[in-house]
């Protein structure tokens, strides 16, 4: 069985810390208080691997979107962007093969009619679930 306190400890090496009133706050990723059997339900945040961590990290709140198109559904997307707003600034950033968050007009194009590649908002689990394995593959080449 892997460490339970693992991915506690780990939260607190980067730097965060939690709240709790009706919420899990996580310093901004809100989980709402439940029973044993819902929370059994939820598909868990797996990874702990550092690169991926980082590259979820950002400062204010983002929201994730997979570029989809023909041969790129939503489970296997073409590539990932994110829209992030922090302190009333917003910063629209593409996941590179850099292996880090670059600045993209893709969001502001496709709102202005240049909507050649569609997308579909995902989670912070799915964001990982692509990004960690270009991490791996790319790190591991680098």
């Amino acid at each position: 069985m892997p460490d339970p306190y693992e991915p506690l400890l780990r939260m607190y090496e980067r730097g965060g810390g939690f709240y709790l009133q009706e919420y899990l706050d996580l310093n901004g990723v809100m989980i709402p208080l439940r029973n044993v059997e819902s929370n059994a339900s939820t598909t868990p945040f797996v990874t702990l691997c550092p690169a991926t961590l980082d590259a979820l990290d950002g400062e204010g709140e983002s929201m994730y979107f997979a570029k989809i198109s023909n041969g790129y559904p939503r489970h296997s997307p073409r590539g990932i962007v994110r829209r992030r707003v922090d302190d009333d600034q917003t910063h629209d950033e593409a996941f590179t093969r850099n292996l880090r968050w670059e600045p993209t007009e893709y969001l502001k194009l496709y709102d202005l009619g240049h909507n050649d590649i569609d997308h579909v908002q995902i989670t912070e689990i799915e964001a990982a679930t692509f990004i960690e394995p270009l991490t791996e593959k790319l790190a591991g080449t680098s």
